[in-house]
């Protein structure tokens, strides 16, 4: 681990069939070409060029269907990435809004962030003034607040509606884990065992979807039960995956007194949220991250590239890293990220992505961190690297960090077919 963007990318937040994305989109929106993604899916590794061009395609496709269909609630802000229209985020005192309200902000909403002792507020801009420009503003008024725009992020990967639980390799024990990202169906059989503690952050119900239920099942098929707290930030709404919700929930973790945090999802960076990251890492939680799927040359995407955070990157069933997958030196560690199980409706389904190498790794760290500790991310750090098996160039690297985690480089041919 690192010393202690782009809303999505590629195949983040495109799943098939669901995805986070999707979810934000109203019924009847023509289906995503689907084909173009199993074909970027069987592209060899010599062919990565290609290959990212075609997921930055599928990135842009999503992007401006969803823009498209939402114009009235979100929008390009700068770099290309989808924010929440008219809106900022603010961490600092609930109290200390006068010079804001005087400038023309009102206040949309305000989650008390009681276990990392935090406050965050959603800002409407004052009439007639542009979310860019409001956020300048809001800066000038308010020096001591940490002010951002409330970015959307989305899924690292793709996945299909159920998984057929497969033979895995399970250690000792139950767990105990947090799980950020859509909802999770507690009905599902790889969750057997298990107790699901739900939670929306957003205005809609909880809503289990693929994305957050093929993450949650491959967390469990590696203890013998146990208990995950499942924060669902997406819902149905076209505003799912917005940086106040990723902080409300990371605040409820915190309370929770949850040791490790699964979070596969990617997006810009961002300060409220740089700022939750740190405060949540102080409380000794371990956040597990998703190092995304823009290709070997794009920018670092967050949360995974910030400092303290277990960056996972995504490997085939050999070991081999997926074409797809960010590389930098935010990556920590490896894990398999492409996963074909057979029993689903249809046939053979498959999940791929660096969303589900993240719970692997999750699920590895979550009986060693039943609780925060003070010094988690130290002994994190001496445990991966020193269970790693070294991967492309001898030694630490960019591509695969300490190298595939000992338990997950490879899985045999019987599970993937």
């Amino acid at each position: 681990m690192r010393s202690l963007f782009n809303l999505a990318a590629s195949l983040c937040g495109l799943v098939l069939l669901a995805t986070p994305a999707m979810a934000q989109l109203p019924v009847g929106v023509p289906d995503l070409p689907t084909g173009r993604v199993d074909d970027i899916l069987r592209d060899p590794v010599d062919e990565v060029r290609r290959t990212t061009r075609e997921l930055q395609d599928l990135r842009e496709d999503t992007l401006d269907t969803l823009l498209r269909r939402n114009r009235d609630v979100l929008e390009r802000g700068p770099g290309r990435h989808v924010i929440v229209r008219s809106q900022i985020t603010r961490l600092g005192a609930p109290e200390d809004l006068a010079a804001l309200t005087a400038g023309g902000f009102t206040l949309v909403r305000q989650r008390p962030l009681g276990g990392l002792g935090l406050s965050l507020q959603v800002l409407r801009a004052p009439e007639g003034l542009s979310t860019v420009r409001a956020l300048a503003l809001a800066r000038e008024l308010d020096p001591g607040a940490t002010f951002d725009f409330n970015h959307l992020y989305s899924g690292s990967g793709q996945a299909v509606p159920a998984m057929a639980v497969a033979a895995q390799p399970q250690f000792a024990g139950s767990i105990r884990v947090g799980l950020i990202d859509t909802g999770v169906d507690a009905s599902h059989p790889g969750l057997a065992g298990y107790t699901v503690r739900p939670r929306a952050f957003h205005d809609g119900d909880y809503l289990p979807q693929p994305h957050g239920s093929a993450v949650a099942v491959l967390m469990a098929q590696h203890a013998a039960g146990g208990e995950m707290l499942a924060a669902d930030v997406y819902g149905d709404d076209p505003t799912g995956g917005a940086v106040d919700g990723l902080v409300a929930a990371m605040g409820w973790m915190a309370e929770m007194q949850v040791g490790v945090v699964n979070i596969s999802l990617v997006g810009p960076p961002n300060r409220v949220l740089e700022a939750a990251v740190a405060a949540l890492s102080q409380r000794g939680v371990l956040l597990v991250a998703a190092v995304g799927n823009d290709g070997p040359s794009a920018d670092p995407l967050y949360p995974a590239a910030y400092p303290h955070v277990i960056g996972v990157t995504g490997t085939s069933a050999n070991g081999r890293v997926l074409p797809e997958a960010c590389r930098g030196e935010h990556v920590d560690i490896a894990a398999i990220g492409d996963h074909r199980q057979s029993g689903l409706p249809g046939g053979q389904g498959r999940v791929r992505g660096t969303s589900f190498a993240a719970p692997l790794v999750s699920a590895w760290l979550a009986p060693m961190f039943a609780t925060p500790s003070p010094d988690a991310a130290l002994r994190a750090d001496v445990l991966l690297s020193a269970s790693a098996q070294d991967a492309g160039r001898p030694g630490r690297d960019t591509v695969y960090g300490y190298g595939n985690l000992g338990p997950f480089a490879r899985l045999a041919s019987s599970s993937q077919n």
